[in-house]
């Protein structure tokens, strides 16, 4: 059975005479995730009964993929004075701030000044966050202070969204840090990193600290740090017993982050897999994978054994393998083989336990393929092959327990996988082609795409919300 993630936005406020007048519940789905607002007043930017005033509807032919902008849904049409058009439900006038009447600007940059909100003759300002609840498929969301690929983004404890290192503009090696809130949609700097570096991993730890392991600068680094969000700071931590960039870090059950793998250009690639303890602040070398391997996927299973599939040999050549980590003996022991060699591909959890691996390189091409590991058999199968091939794209368990697949080297198209029926569909493009990006499910179950590089501009400081 589907889960249903329903949002709630609720807005209730009595008038001078103690009463309140009832609007409807207003709602929009997509794929089982709902969001639901119920607007309570009998003063409302869209219909005051006092003025006789109302705004138009949003008008769907705009954008033909919205479904939440329909007659059913009351997105109304709000405007600024240059005419560009916003969709949003009705808002309550007495908690919206008013513009600047010379400039009509706001003073927060997480809102736009519009004219027609009958809410008097005065102008105010519209919360970007309430136009996201007439929005469906992608939309921008403010853009991050640096450009940048090859970086990471974790989701924090609090729901913030920090995004650290990676390579910037003129191929410069970052250690700034930033950090997104969702509730406001906006970005602010944190604490530099101690190390630049692109290529890492990052772990969030069970006590809300972030763990950034290896990666590379000048060359591959072996130092590793954690980010305490309660101040914002950065401390070193030991370092790992090699250098090594290209690797995974998996956080397992028992709390200690498993490194597998990577590259480091003078010893080569590694098949050697090492373990940090949080309590201890140590790490300790753990059993050899069975093949040295870069650009893999690694992937907790529900029994708590990580399966590690496909990436590279020392040879450069893409491998079908895969293999199983036992944390409770500390080694590894081969399981069944992929059906295509690939490496720069995804890997992820179905919510049936199954893992889903698709696209990459194999060597020649960029592959479409999929496939499906049943832990219960060891083995994989094929299944319905994706619309695009892609490589270095990202991928999401959404809550409803389909997958979305976007991106890729030279795209910015995006799939849905569903699992009950094994198939692909297509859904809406993103904003901007995008490559080595990241891709993060926020609390509120919205895909936020982060950064990255197209075949054009170059590195991107570009978010964007799915």
């Amino acid at each position: 059975m589907r889960s249903i993630v329903v949002l709630f936005f609720i807005i209730s406020v009595s008038s001078v005479q103690g009463q309140t007048t009832q609007l409807p519940n207003y709602s929009c789905s997509e794929n089982n995730a709902s969001i639901q607002f119920t607007l309570s007043s009998s003063s409302h930017s869209a219909l005051n009964s006092a003025s006789n005033c109302s705004l138009q509807q949003c008008n769907t032919s705009l954008n033909g993929n919205n479904n939440c902008r329909s007659s059913s849904t009351p997105c109304f049409d709000y405007r600024t004075i240059n005419n560009i058009s916003y969709c949003a439900p009705g808002i309550l006038c007495s908690i919206l701030e008013t513009c600047n009447n010379i400039t009509q600007t706001c003073l927060s940059n997480n809102s736009v000044c519009v004219i027609n909100s009958c809410c008097s003759s005065q102008a105010v300002c519209l919360p970007f966050l309430a136009t996201q609840m007439c929005e469906r498929g992608w939309f921008s969301t403010a853009n991050m202070t640096n450009a940048r690929e090859y970086h990471t983004a974790s989701v924090l404890t609090d729901g913030k969204v920090l995004v650290t290192g990676g390579l910037g503009i003129g191929f410069i090696f970052l250690n700034s840090a930033e950090l997104y809130d969702p509730s406001t949609g906006i970005w602010t700097v944190t604490g530099n990193m101690t190390n630049a570096r692109y290529y890492h991993t990052a772990s969030l730890l069970s006590d809300g600290k972030v763990l950034l392991a290896g990666g590379a600068d000048i060359s591959p680094l072996n130092s590793a740090e954690l980010y305490d969000s309660s101040t914002g700071t950065w401390t070193t931590t030991l370092n790992m017993t090699g250098a090594r960039y290209s690797h995974t870090a998996s956080v397992l059950t028992n709390g200690k982050v498993l490194v597998t793998g990577g590259y480091n250009g003078n010893v080569g690639f590694f098949n050697s897999a090492q373990l940090y303890d949080p309590s201890t602040g140590t790490w300790t070398a753990t059993g050899n994978m069975n093949n040295a391997r870069v650009s893999h996927t690694a992937s907790i299973l529900p029994n708590g054994k990580v399966l590690v599939s496909g990436g590279a040999d020392s040879s450069h050549i893409a491998l079908n393998s895969a293999e199983l980590y036992d944390p409770s003996t500390g080694t590894w022991a081969t399981t069944g083989n992929m059906n295509n060699a690939r490496r720069y591909h995804t890997g992820s959890v179905l919510s049936n336990g199954k893992v889903l691996v698709t696209g990459g390189y194999n060597g020649v091409s960029v592959l479409n393929s999929a496939e499906l590991y049943d832990p219960s058999t060891g083995t994989w199968t094929t299944t319905s092959n994706m619309n695009n091939a892609r490589d270095w794209h990202t991928v999401s368990v959404l809550s409803n327990g389909q997958v979305l697949v976007a991106g890729g080297y030279n795209g910015n198209s995006a799939e849905l996988y569903d699992p009950s029926t094994s198939t692909w569909t297509n859904t809406n493009n993103m904003t901007n082609v995008r490559a080595y990006h990241t891709a993060s499910i926020l609390t509120s179950g919205l895909v936020f795409v982060t950064g990255g590089s197209d075949n054009n501009t170059g590195y991107l400081n570009s978010a964007e919300l799915y």
